[in-house]
């Protein structure tokens, strides 16, 4: 047996299904994680969060892209967990373009910094300070920071419910209008 026949049927083992001409476009339906809603609807559910026009476009690419690639994690499972993975590094990514919008990039110095070069963290601790975030929002910003951080560093991949991401992506999207008030 070859090493690439050990792994042919991995998906089918895991509960997912294994993508092939026929099945192409059915629904990927967990025995863990059933669908609950038919391809319309989820489509429709996964559109419903929208970002401000305030928002900057940058930011609104990356989130696109992460909600299409929720929409068609109806074909296959696995990319729903992705799209949300995804979702987290998105909102990072508003976080950094924010700080550069209003110039909270700086050492101690004066001296402007990378913002590649500043924890996520400190940039949310840093919106904070400057009054962007507001203290009842902080505890989710903090938590997606952990969330962000676990789904980036974890060590095995992940399966989520449909659900449980698409209230994900709404919170990013009410997080990140916030934010580009």
């Amino acid at each position: 047996m070859t090493p690439l026949a050990n792994h042919t049927n991995v998906l089918g083992r895991r509960g997912l299904k294994e993508v092939t001409h026929e099945n192409l476009l059915a629904s990927d339906d967990h025995p863990v994680y059933p669908s609950r809603l038919s391809g319309g609807k989820w489509v429709d559910e996964c559109r419903k969060p929208q970002l401000n026009p305030s928002v900057s476009e940058e930011v609104a690419f990356l989130f696109e892209r992460a909600r299409v690639s929720m929409i068609y994690g109806f074909f296959f499972l696995p990319l729903v967990a992705l799209a949300t993975e995804e979702s987290f590094r998105v909102l990072e990514a508003g976080v950094r373009h924010r700080c550069k919008q209003l110039g909270l990039a700086k050492h101690k110095s004066g001296k402007p910094t990378a913002l590649p070069d500043k924890p996520y963290a400190e940039l949310v601790a840093a919106l904070h300070k400057a009054g962007e975030i507001p203290e009842k929002d902080l505890r989710m910003w903090k938590s997606m920071v952990f969330l962000r951080n676990t789904s980036s560093h974890g060590r095995l991949p992940s399966i989520r419910a449909r659900h449980d991401s698409l209230s994900q992506l709404r919170h990013i999207a009410e997080l990140l209008n916030r934010l580009f008030k």
